[in-house]
């Protein structure tokens, strides 16, 4: 006997089978219900997805995106507060009590202006010029300043200053101003006469006044004199006044130009230390006008 044929003939033979169409019709059905439940899965999410965007670019929806949200940025004000006052710049000299800065006309601190004439040259704008009446430390002077700016692409603003003592050859403050500006004569500087140039191209002292030092070599360099041009510097004792001047010179196209110091100036100064500050006022452009 076959037990393995006993034991399947004890089972029986059990349901009869589906049709196979039956089974195909069945699974397309399953196939489409699954898809189904895709799409729907599908548009939700994409949903979702649109709702976030719309919440971040569009800040409509602070409940739902609270790590977004911002204060807003505040609208820029204008400063109205007033803008400080530009330090003014150093005085970089011990002669000049004005000056030009910035095409204006500035005066020393300290100094007193007791008469002031505008722009006796009448130059046009921006060209300047001014006169006046000053006492700075004690000393008074009479002082003329000029602001030009030559014509050409290449020239610089050249600021000019002259320096006399009151009364010295002036009855007044104006004829002084007058005498300066006057352009026939070329301006009489209203010192004593101490130097002259003789036939013979020589500088010596005026009848009367005496050379105490004398250098013609004094190397005030180019801003004083063309190279070539006879210079020179000394201590003289004006015959006129009795006064002590230290004196710079050079002859331009055959004529003697002097330039003086105030007597003041040369009290207590040696030759050697007033020579080294005329040296140092052309270096740097100021000179001794």
């Amino acid at each position: 006997m076959n037990l393995t044929d006993e034991l399947e003939r004890s089972f029986g033979d059990g349901p009869v089978p589906r049709p196979v169409d039956d089974h195909l019709a069945a699974g397309r059905s399953a196939l489409r219900r699954r898809r189904g439940v895709t799409g729907v899965v599908g548009a939700a999410a994409g949903a979702v997805a649109l709702t976030v965007v719309l919440s971040v670019t569009g800040g409509t929806s602070p409940d739902t995106s609270p790590d977004i949200a911002a204060d807003p940025t505040p609208t820029p004000t204008a400063d109205t507060s007033a803008p400080a006052e530009p330090a003014s710049a150093p005085w970089t000299d011990e002669m000049t009590v004005v000056r030009y800065r910035d095409g204006e006309l500035e005066v020393r601190p300290g100094a007193v202006v007791h008469e002031r004439i505008d722009n006796p040259y009448a130059y046009e704008a921006p060209q300047a010029s001014a006169a006046l009446d000053v006492t700075f430390e004690g000393r008074r002077s009479w002082v003329i300043a000029t602001l030009r700016r030559p014509a050409g692409p290449s020239s610089k603003v050249e600021f000019g200053y002259s320096e006399s003592t009151p009364s010295n050859g002036w009855a007044s403050f104006a004829d002084y101003v007058a005498d300066q500006t006057d352009q026939t004569t070329g301006g009489n500087n209203g010192w004593p006469d101490t130097l002259v140039l003789t036939g013979s191209g020589d500088v010596v002292a005026s009848p009367g006044s005496e050379i105490l030092q004398r250098t013609d070599d004094p190397q005030l360099g180019p801003t004083f004199a063309a190279p070539g041009e006879p210079t020179g510097a000394a201590l003289v004792t004006a015959a006129e006044d009795g006064q002590g001047y230290f004196v710079v010179w050079r002859i331009v196209e055959g004529q003697l130009d002097v330039i003086y110091t105030p007597p003041i100036d040369v009290v207590g100064a040696t030759f050697e230390e007033l020579l080294s500050y005329a040296r140092m006022q052309y270096a740097g452009g100021e000179g001794l006008r």
